[in-house]
């Protein structure tokens, strides 16, 4: 009576589940990765926005009003704050922990 052989296929379900839930464990890795950063892009762009928003809000309403200084500064919210300078040129400075902005006005 022959033999029969058993196919060597044992370990070969294993070694492939590890192979497949090693990739499914890399892509997951960088999709988080890239949904982090571009989460964290996302509320920079926000907070700039935000601050651009305030500025033009104030320089708008001040706009039509004198300033009596040469040096006028506006806390808006607690944490932006902006500066009104009438010399040497026009400048309107808004500023929080992270950035800074500007509009210059020149004559």
């Amino acid at each position: 009576m022959k033999k029969r052989l058993q196919p060597l296929t044992k370990g070969f379900i294993l070694l492939e589940c590890l192979l497949a839930l090693s990739i499914l464990t890399t892509t997951v890795f960088l999709l988080q990765t890239s949904q982090v950063h571009a989460l964290k892009e996302t509320k920079k762009s926000q907070e700039e926005l935000q601050m651009l928003r305030v500025l033009y809000e104030e320089t708008k309403e001040r706009r039509y009003y004198p300033m009596k200084e040469a040096n006028f500064q506006v806390i808006r919210d607690g944490t932006f704050s902006i500066v009104y300078q009438k010399s040497p040129m026009a400048k309107a400075k808004i500023s929080s922990p992270q950035q800074d902005w500007a509009i210059i006005r020149e004559k």
